[in-house]
């Protein structure tokens, strides 16, 4: 019988024991996760005709958005003209129903001919598109450039959107052709020359590029393959033109 009592008595305790171990389990709030946003990657690219010295226009943009924060980089090469390129940050407006684009209003840290200002810079985006806007520009009192009339912008700048990764293509294989043409270049330079890059063209829905190059006296052109992994890029096929 006390046997019987002590095992009741266990049975009672464990009982209990098991009930506030449940009972203070749920009453633990659960926290949330909030799944952290992840910021939306646009390419844009443009690359106009060839000039008789062999030289192309060429711009392009790749933005981050982040609900209405925007960061990214503009770079534009105009052909036979000094280049301006920069890292910029800003916000972005709602979508107009009327053009059905948005507006980003940035500043942009441009660097041309060995010197970076700060100007404000607006790009219009939507519908496979981007354009930057260009203005006259002013000196607002503080070295900061910004737009004498809001109102008048240039829209000569029609980017098309592209794959982020085709771009990277490009400003990847370009940079090492350029560094390396060189010893890249099927055929010999003249009278003590030095191969350098005019021109560079890459195609990457094809993986293959042609390059125009002169040392000075004499140009030459070739055509290429590539191939890219990450940072790493490998040049094969670059047969004389």
């Amino acid at each position: 019988m006390k046997k019987n009592l002590i095992s009741l008595l266990l049975l009672v305790v464990v009982a209990f024991g098991i009930y506030f171990f449940l009972r203070n389990n749920n009453d633990v709030e659960q926290v949330p996760v909030v799944e952290q946003k992840k910021p939306i990657e646009l390419c844009f690219y443009k690359e106009g005709n060839k000039t008789p010295q062999g030289y192309y226009d060429v711009a392009w943009i790749r933005m981050n958005l982040l609900e209405d924060k925007v960061t990214g980089e503009f770079r534009n090469y105009p052909a036979e003209k000094d280049s301006k390129v920069g890292t910029f940050e800003g916000s972005v407006g709602k979508v107009d129903p009327y053009m059905m684009a948005r507006t980003a209003d940035v500043w942009w840290n441009a660097m041309q001919e060995g010197m970076q200002t700060k100007e404000q810079l607006k790009i219009v985006f939507g519908e496979g598109t981007a354009n930057a806007m260009f203005g006259e520009m002013v000196d607002r009192g503080d070295g900061v450039y910004i737009y004498k009339d809001p109102n008048k912008f240039s829209y000569s700048m029609d980017m098309n959107d592209v794959a982020c990764s085709d771009l990277d293509d490009r400003i990847m294989v370009e940079k090492y052709v350029r560094e390396n043409i060189k010893t890249l270049a099927p055929e010999k330079p003249v009278l003590g020359g030095s191969w350098y890059a005019l021109a560079i063209r890459i195609d990457p829905k094809t993986k293959t590029g042609t390059v125009n190059y002169e040392d000075g006296h004499v140009q030459g052109g070739a055509t290429f393959s590539y191939t890219r992994i990450g940072d790493k890029v490998e040049i094969s096929n670059i047969i004389k033109k």
